[in-house]
């Protein structure tokens, strides 16, 4: 039995009493007083609110839909009353996904609409990596005499999802490449865009390349060569150990969140400039990953790797990789053992290509990454990194932390090798253009 048949119930109970003494004893002012209750419940009845369902409908506006972690995300309510009558008590809470942090604003509200009116509830979030779905706005209405409620979860128009991604422009690649057509210049003259050379003219050269204002002035013939473009093999090794996990605050992104995004979108651009890209993710659970990376190439079970390719199950499987890995670690979770999740750099480089260049996705948060780095350039290969700053800055141990990852950006600057020191809090663009003046200004 629910509360307004109770209250209905108790009513009818106590005006059938004092009707009943006011009667038998001869007293009129009990049967006065029996109208009371008897009112209580006509008024009641005549309040009743109508079922939420046909009552209200909501619009959610969301801005962007498509951003970066830890960016900024605002959210825009709108709630309708679709009736002429008035909705005195209706209360909404918003269906935010469970992993983003409300951190303006709120998705709950107390609102009275008159018949047709509507408000906008606004608030903002915290974005995080990966795809994120809202779920049903709930609301609930009561009527003016509290007697009567309705609660139902309805659908939301407009807006239901949030992805959370990062698009750099180009990313930092030494001119070593495979006869793949793609967007890296190559050292070679051939047939291209870019001028290479003149050299002598060989029997068999297309006429579209013959130096024809040089044969006008001196009468002899010469072929011009130009700079083909050709596509590279580049490995991106990403940092998700557990003490990569760590974030500036709880509703920040974390840097494994960061590191996987970040390389998702590097992934995607390379490929679609048709180079040959693999991933290796260095920290994983065994558990967490199985049946994710290619298990014929037996790395420590803490890591897994896609081997350099480009296909769409290339692509598939390194989405699945990065999914899997992004998930490992959130902020507060236990960082376990250090050096335990770290895979010997010998492991990689005994199946690298002397062609393949690097790519190392780390938030720099020990040695270890340094260490990596300075033995794949000492064995020839071609190192860029980059490394998103989540160390926070209010804490003692987060000034120690942030000075000793500033240290290690030095030494890899000093041994030549290009870093992208980037604050999530600006375009990662910005990033990368200062790292490559400081590289230009400072260490060549």
């Amino acid at each position: 039995m629910d509360h307004a048949a109770q209250r209905w119930h108790a009513s009818i109970g106590v005006a059938l009493i004092l009707a009943g003494s006011g009667v038998g004893l001869g007293q009129p002012i009990l049967l006065v007083a029996a109208m009371v209750p008897l009112g209580f419940v006509l008024y009641g009845s005549v309040s009743r609110v109508p079922p939420v369902e046909q009552a209200v409908s909501a619009r959610r506006r969301i801005r962007p839909t498509q951003t970066y972690a830890g960016e900024l995300v605002a959210v825009e309510l709108t709630v309708r009353n679709t009736t002429d009558q008035l909705l005195a008590d209706l209360r909404v809470v918003d269906g935010v996904p469970a992993e983003l942090a409300v951190v303006d604003g709120s998705p709950r509200a107390g609102l009275t609409l008159a018949g047709g009116e509507e408000t906008t509830i606004e608030y903002t979030l915290r974005a995080r990596y990966g795809e994120f779905e809202f779920g049903p706005l709930t609301a609930r209405t009561h009527s003016v005499s509290n007697t009567n409620t309705e609660t139902a979860e309805l659908s939301v128009a407009g807006d239901t999802q949030i992805r959370a991604m990062y698009e750099p422009e180009a990313y930092p690649l030494a001119e070593r490449t495979l006869p793949i057509t793609g967007t890296v210049l190559a050292d070679r003259g051939d047939e291209g865009l870019e001028f290479h050379s003149i050299r002598a003219y060989e029997p068999g050269d297309p006429a579209s390349r013959i130096n024809w204002r040089q044969y006008a002035r001196e009468r002899e013939l010469s072929t011009v060569e130009y700079r083909p473009e050709e596509a590279t093999e580049v490995l991106l090794i990403v940092d998700v150990r557990p003490v990569a996990g760590h974030a500036r605050t709880e509703t920040d992104p974390t840097g494994t969140e960061l590191c996987c995004s970040l390389a998702g979108d590097m992934v995607d651009s390379l490929l679609a400039d048709r180079n040959r890209v693999g991933v290796l993710a260095i920290g994983l659970d065994e558990s967490s990953v199985e049946g994710v990376g290619e298990s014929a190439n037996q790395f420590s079970t803490t890591a897994r790797w896609v081997p350099p390719a480009n296909s769409q199950q290339t692509r598939t499987e390194i989405e699945q990789l990065l999914d899997a890995a992004a998930a490992t670690v959130r902020p507060g979770s236990d960082r376990r053992e250090r050096g335990a999740y770290d895979t010997p750099p010998v492991e990689i480089i005994e199946r690298l290509s002397p062609r393949t260049q690097i790519l190392v996705v780390s938030p720099l948060a020990d040695s270890y990454p340094v260490e990596l780095t300075r033995q794949l350039t000492t064995t020839g290969h071609s190192v860029g990194v980059y490394s998103p700053a989540v160390c926070s800055q209010s804490t003692p141990g987060g000034q120690l932390q942030t000075t000793q990852r500033s240290l290690r950006i030095d030494e890899l600057r000093g041994r030549n090798v290009d870093v992208v020191d980037w604050d999530p809090a600006e375009p990662l663009a910005v990033a990368f253009n200062r790292g490559r003046t400081l590289q230009a200004g400072t260490y060549q």
